[in-house]
């Protein structure tokens, strides 16, 4: 959802940012890129990687979370590029659609709700429902059981490398719409990689 559907991971950089500075800690971009399509526990498992155990990494999570949705509330969230568009050729084709995503559920059915997205998925999984976050396979295979769809007949988008890895891992075959975090060696290894949602009509389905 975020960085693919919803222009939002700008946001999330800078509110992560500056939680770290409200807490006394300094977060790189680099450190940032880490914490991409992590939920709540790998959330905070990464940030005592980086900070340590007596980093309070709840507080990290509610202020940070806090910040966004006042931030939302006030501006709201861009659609990604293409992302109708796409939505709207496999609705014309017959080509079920679900999210998985590791925001939570309340937050997910909210934005997407917003942005006018929600009515184009069947189903929702949600970081919430899940004990590990990307790069751990759990979230896509947990959506692919509820459409009842085996894991090699599903594509993934996503944006980042942990969600490519978690694809890749979930025997599903990756596709990379980069966002902020340029494609690394892994990414190129492991997805097909398309510029924007509408460029992957262009350039796969149909042809």
């Amino acid at each position: 959802m975020d960085g693919l559907l919803l222009d939002s991971e700008k946001i999330n950089r800078e509110k992560w940012i500056e939680t770290a500075k409200m807490l006394g800690y300094e977060m790189t971009y680099e450190q940032w890129f880490g914490l991409l399509g992590t939920n709540a526990e790998s959330e905070k498992q990464y940030l005592y990687g980086i900070y340590g155990k007596d980093c309070p990494a709840e507080e990290f999570r509610s202020i940070r979370m806090k910040l966004i949705g006042e931030y939302a509330e006030e501006h709201g969230i861009p659609v990604k590029r293409g992302a109708k568009e796409l939505l709207e050729y496999f609705k014309e084709n017959d080509i079920p659609c679900v999210v998985a995503t590791s925001s939570v559920r309340e937050r997910a059915e909210k934005f997407l709700k917003r942005a006018e997205l929600l009515c184009y998925f069947e189903s929702l999984t949600c970081g919430d429902e899940v004990k590990l976050g990307k790069p751990d396979p759990e979230l896509f295979e947990t959506a692919a059981r509820k459409a009842n769809v085996k894991p090699e007949n599903c594509v993934v988008f996503e944006d980042s490398e942990n969600g490519i890895i978690a694809a890749d891992r979930a025997g599903m075959t990756p596709v990379c719409i980069p966002d902020l975090q340029p494609p690394t060696e892994t990414v190129k290894k492991l997805a097909v990689i398309a510029n924007s949602l509408d460029s992957f009509i262009e350039l796969t389905v149909k042809n």
